[in-house]
């Protein structure tokens, strides 16, 4: 039986109370995407948590293995330091290199290493080779390894809000454009209904 929205009021349907007559299709649907994009946001939350704890996990054991294979050996400047050049593939940007020569088993390796700036020939330095006795960098720490795995939990979680903020966007601006159609269309047939009296 239908309920009377107040004493001596017109009978309305159940559930019609609830919803207001001036929201249009377009504004439920809106609202509908704008909470499933905060769903899809706490949603995400664990799965970022878990991609991260993989990441971690998994750069963790590179770092174990670094740290089993990689070696420390002493190597000698041939030459002062220079700028950084082509021939390091080691060698991060803004640091001076100069070339070296250290003895792995019975063999002599040569590479271009990083130093401090006027470096002179001749000079001892510490550097880290693989198990095959080439040069390499320092092994991950377990502690670097941890932030990777916290930088791969937020880097997941922000693409996927992205896509999903960017469907969002597209979709409420198509809504926008049907909207003012819409009150275009509803203030012309008002337009001629009044010229018409």
């Amino acid at each position: 039986m239908w309920k009377n929205s107040r004493a001596g009021g017109l009978p309305l349907r159940p559930g019609s109370a609830r919803r207001n007559p001036l929201m249009r299709r377009s504004d439920r649907i809106e609202n509908l995407l704008t909470l499933a994009v905060i769903v899809l946001a706490f949603a995400m939350l664990p799965l970022a948590i878990f991609a991260g704890a993989k990441t971690a996990a998994s750069q963790e054991v590179l770092a174990e293995q670094q740290t089993s294979e990689f070696r420390t050996v002493t190597a000698t400047t041939l030459a002062d330091s220079t700028g950084v050049t082509m021939s390091s593939d080691v060698a991060p940007s803004g640091v001076d290199t100069a070339p070296a020569k250290w003895t792995w088993g019975d063999q002599s390796r040569r590479a271009d290493i990083t130093v401090d700036p006027a470096t002179p020939a001749g000079t001892e330095e510490q550097i880290w080779v693989d198990g095959e006795g080439n040069l390499t960098t320092q092994p991950m720490s377990a502690s670097a390894a941890r932030v990777a795995g916290v930088i791969a939990g937020l880097f997941t979680w922000f693409v996927v809000m992205m896509i999903a903020m960017s469907g969002f966007l597209i979709t409420r601006a198509s809504l926008n454009r049907a909207r003012d159609a819409q009150w275009d269309r509803d203030l012309r047939q008002f337009l001629d209904s009044t010229t018409r009296h």
